[in-house]
């Protein structure tokens, strides 16, 4: 009998001990949150490409796709453009196996959960691995820029190659892309802020009541006629620019003045700098563009003169080159996705190269119900031959573009099979003649063109449909601008469905909502 009991107490014993480990396997294996790729990138051999050649190889890819993604480069190249840079570098990161989050990443709890075991294990593998090294005492806030509090975005200063690999070969890593590499020979100073210095025309404008000037291509884009049923009241437009001019006292004191005295309201934040205000002219006329008073003043007019506005500043110039200006955009698009008042959101800025920072924030505001509106490009001599550029050409912006009256293309703006509409903006005997906005100061107009005016007016007129029917659905919001628009229901392979029509559009949204 004792024998029989200790036979049972063994038995017992030893089944215990299996499911033990069996428990253990399986907790051990829940608790793998790191995971590598099937198929990993080994880690690159020698030095880093020399800026020249990688200048090259990254401007031929331009070239010959009209596109670029970082995604698409081998490790060497990558590793080379993060050395070449400010070294950097974006992790963009979520579970393993999670596939596409694009359209759930604005309910992404960053601070809980199983992302928050994701961004612990990243945060543990990387100290671990830069301090293999005898006597390295890397700290985190040695390598920190921003650790995202709302988003699944790591941004750290990073160069070591075995490092940099072991993270691109993650499942749990989404991307891994330097934020400031820059070919040498792109100018990437000052683009769009100087302003027009060419004289005003008097056939560019109409004046009407109480004294305000109407540029001359709204009416290609039936805006007066549009006026006759809507101002749009009720609606606040979001602006991310590169900065206000504090001279401008038609988008500060006189914001609600002559037939814009409704009560609307302007308010301003930023995302760059520390204040919204900066040299730079580009802001400034966008907003005139979008919301300027029907002023007294002689000044230019907006399309929606009774919509509010909030304003951020988010960049030095139009080009998101400097890893800053894209970490405080998609600041931006996260502030304005988070305000109930902004309904509509303008944003006349853009880089050549594909972006899952600034991707990741415009998926946030357009997921919060935010219609973007983005420019398709805006050319320089050393910009010509790039197709439409990113946030714009992402699904979840709108991009918008130029014409001249003829309707071709015009002199310096990009289009594309992403551009969903355009706008009339240019002479077709004189590239010089563009539309009209408000100057840095005083109220004498000042000429703007390119893809970032088109944008600008693009987002007035939507403000104009809204203010029609506040309730209505931004797929309502779109079939309306859409159903009217010059080529629907075609739709041109670099042109969209054409220029808007915002008397059509208006008329629309009240027949049918």
């Amino acid at each position: 009998m004792k024998k029989q009991l200790f036979t049972i107490v063994i038995v017992l014993t030893v089944l215990f001990s299996a499911c033990n480990k069996h428990e253990e396997a399986n907790h051990d294996q829940q608790e793998s949150i790191l995971v590598e790729k099937a198929n990993p990138e080994s880690i690159p051999q020698g030095n880093p490409l020399d800026k020249l050649k990688l200048d090259q190889v990254i401007i031929s890819s331009l070239e010959s796709k009209n596109d670029f993604q970082w995604k698409d480069v081998d490790m060497k190249t990558l590793w080379s453009a993060i050395v070449e840079s400010d070294q950097s570098v974006a992790i963009g990161y979520q579970p393993a196996n999670a596939g596409d989050i694009s359209s759930k990443i604005h309910t992404v709890n960053v601070q809980t959960g199983v992302f928050k075991k994701v961004h612990d294990e990243l945060k543990k593998l990387i100290l671990e691995e830069l301090n293999k090294t005898a006597g390295a005492s890397v700290q985190w806030n040695d390598i920190l820029i921003e650790d995202d509090p709302i988003l699944p975005i790591l941004t750290l200063r990073l160069t070591d190659k075995t490092l940099l690999t072991k993270l691109r070969n993650l499942q749990n890593v989404r991307y891994l892309e330097p934020m400031d590499y820059w070919p040498n020979d792109l100018n990437r100073a000052g683009s769009g802020c100087d302003g027009s210095t060419y004289a005003l025309n008097a056939s560019d404008y109409t004046t009407v009541t109480p004294g305000a000037r109407v540029p001359w291509n709204f009416n290609n884009q039936n805006i007066p006629t549009a006026w006759n049923v809507s101002q749009g009241e009720g609606i606040t437009i979001g602006v991310i620019d590169a900065g206000l001019s504090t001279s401008q006292s038609l988008l500060g004191s006189l914001f609600n003045n002559g037939d814009s005295n409704v009560g609307r309201s302007v308010s301003t934040d930023y995302t760059l700098g520390t204040s919204a205000y900066n040299s730079c002219t580009h802001g400034t006329s966008m907003c005139g563009l979008a919301v300027a008073p029907r002023n007294n003043q002689n000044a230019t007019t907006g399309v929606a003169y009774k919509s509010g506005l909030h304003f951020i500043r988010a960049s030095n110039d139009v080009v998101l080159d400097a890893s800053s200006e894209k970490t405080a955009t998609k600041n931006a698009f996260i502030k304005m996705g988070n305000r109930s008042d902004v309904r509509i959101i303008s944003l006349s800025m853009g880089t050549p190269f594909g972006s899952g920072v600034l991707k990741d924030g415009a998926d946030y505001a357009n997921n919060l119900g935010k219609t973007i509106f983005a420019a398709a490009g805006t050319s320089y001599s050393w910009t010509s031959w790039w197709g439409v550029v990113y946030p714009a050409a992402y699904s979840s912006c709108i991009a918008v573009t130029g014409v001249k009256e003829n309707g071709s293309k015009c002199s310096s703006c990009h289009d594309g099979g992403s551009v969903m509409y355009t706008v009339t903006m240019e002479r077709s005997s004189n590239s010089s003649r563009n539309s009209l906005s408000l100057a840095a100061s005083g109220s004498t107009p000042t000429y703007i063109g390119g893809s970032s005016c088109a944008t600008a007016t693009a987002a007035g007129i939507a403000s104009l449909v809204l203010s029609t029917k506040p309730n209505m659905s931004k797929a309502q919001l779109m079939t309306c601008l859409t159903n009217t628009a010059q080529f629907y229901p075609a739709k041109n392979s670099t042109k969209g469905y054409g220029n808007l029509n915002a008397s059509a559009a208006v008329n629309y949204a009240i027949a049918n909502y």
